[in-house]
């Protein structure tokens, strides 16, 4: 009995110090970072005071699946039409100029090509989350520019998802060229697969969800006595675990299983409002996730002169490679908003390092690099974003049929014409 006290006392004091963190990240609008140092401190390499975190890896990991799967969710399917060909070229731009720059950056610093390419990847991705809670604090989300901001992001993820699933594969595979060959080529043909098979379930689950169906109409009582809500959340979980175990076993990441089963309910009637009912619980389940990425943080070499110095410069290519997405935007302020909202990074970067380590693509040096940089990033992409939004308003705001945008479309097509090279 003695003993299990003690586990929960402790357990009590580490989502105890997990909420401070997060609320002192909230000060730099970053509570990921201050979730991730408080894991670095509490884990084996810091305070030892959780010297076996597997527990916390495996939940965070659940966290991390239903942070994908709201990601997914959170996508305004009808935006894409309107801002489709610009974000395009911002997302791949974001993703791939990085990965070359990273890339450079790690082959001039001593290290081979494949090094350079492994920590390039974990520069690629982009926080959706940050950049849209940024651009909500300052009334300009439902904007033409905010719709291109998601969008973007969204794709982003996308193509980082696919680059995870290749890297997975990548570390396993022999110097046969045959080898190397399938080990790319079937995560990229599964991955773009499931995307198809995310694009058709969008359509068709809204279809089954709607009262205008005859047999949904029928059954429109049963549902109500059963919570509506609760049937639409029941079903995309479902639908969101079957596609984690499908996508993972058929060769591409499991992330994108669940990216895909939030997005096939991102049309559905209610779908958001009734996952927002379990924010807390998510949010919950985010937080543990980061905690856990600090727990594998080794912290001594986090610090180590080499692996310091190398992260504080390796920040350039990782702020660089996603600040230069502006240059699709014709107007300065909104090029501005669009760099530093793509600059930010989230959940997925640190995954990609952490799995190009467990698979021995690199080292720990160049793993802690790639902390750095990414801590770097998600920390100043907040305050530059906010300053280039300030400076936007200033500047004369945005014009009255910009706002709604995102509800209204139709000014969303005019991004092709008046505000994007």
């Amino acid at each position: 009995m003695a003993s299990t006290l003690y586990e929960i006392a402790r357990l009590w004091i580490t989502f105890i110090a997990l909420a401070c963190g997060g609320k002192l990240g909230e000060l730099v609008h970053a509570p990921l970072v201050g979730e991730i140092v408080v894991g670095l401190l509490l884990g084996p390499s810091g305070a030892n005071f959780i010297p076996e975190p597997d527990g916390v890896v495996l939940l965070g990991n659940l966290g991390l699946c239903v942070l994908v799967m709201t990601g997914g969710l959170s996508i305004d399917v009808d935006a894409l039409a309107h801002v489709g060909p610009v974000a395009i070229a911002i997302a791949v731009t974001g993703t791939l100029l990085p990965i070359a720059l990273g890339c450079a950056f790690m082959t001039a610093a001593g290290y081979s090509p494949a090094v350079g390419v492994a920590a390039g990847t974990a520069l690629s991705s982009t926080s959706i989350g940050m950049a849209t809670n940024t651009m909500a604090a300052a009334n300009a989300l439902h904007t033409r520019i905010g719709s291109l901001v998601c969008v973007a992001a969204m794709i982003d993820d996308v193509l980082s998802l696919v680059i995870l699933a290749v890297l997975g594969n990548v570390g396993g595979s022999s110097d046969d060229a045959g080898a190397l060959t399938w080990a790319i080529g079937r995560p990229v043909m599964v991955s773009v697969a499931f995307v198809v098979v995310g694009a058709g379930a969008a359509r068709v689950v809204p279809r089954v969800f709607a009262r205008e169906w005859g047999w949904a109409t029928r059954a429109g009582e049963t549902l109500t006595k059963m919570k509506r809500d609760d049937v639409v959340v029941a079903s995309m979980l479902t639908l969101t675990l079957g596609l984690v175990v499908a996508c993972g076993a058929a060769g591409s990441t499991y992330l994108l299983g669940a990216f895909v089963g939030g997005y096939a309910f991102a049309a559905a009637p209610n779908a958001k409002d009734a996952w927002a009912k379990y924010d807390l619980l998510s949010a919950r389940l985010a937080s543990i996730f980061f905690l856990s990425v600090g727990m594998q943080i080794p912290l001594a070499d986090l610090f180590d002169g080499a692996g310091a110095g190398l992260g504080i410069g390796y920040a350039v290519p990782a702020v660089l490679g996603k600040l230069a997405t502006g240059a699709f935007v014709r107007d300065v302020g909104d090029a501005a908003v669009v760099g530093w909202a793509m600059v930010g990074r989230g959940e997925l970067g640190f995954v990609m390092a952490r799995e190009a380590l467990d698979e021995g693509l690199f080292g720990d040096t160049p793993y802690v690099a790639c902390v750095w940089a990414l801590l770097i990033a998600t920390l100043v992409s907040p305050v530059f974003m906010r300053r280039a939004l300030e400076r936007r308003k200033a500047a004369g705001g945005w014009a009255a049929g910009d706002v709604g945008a995102a509800e209204d479309g139709a000014d969303a097509v005019e991004i092709g014409r008046h505000d994007v090279a």
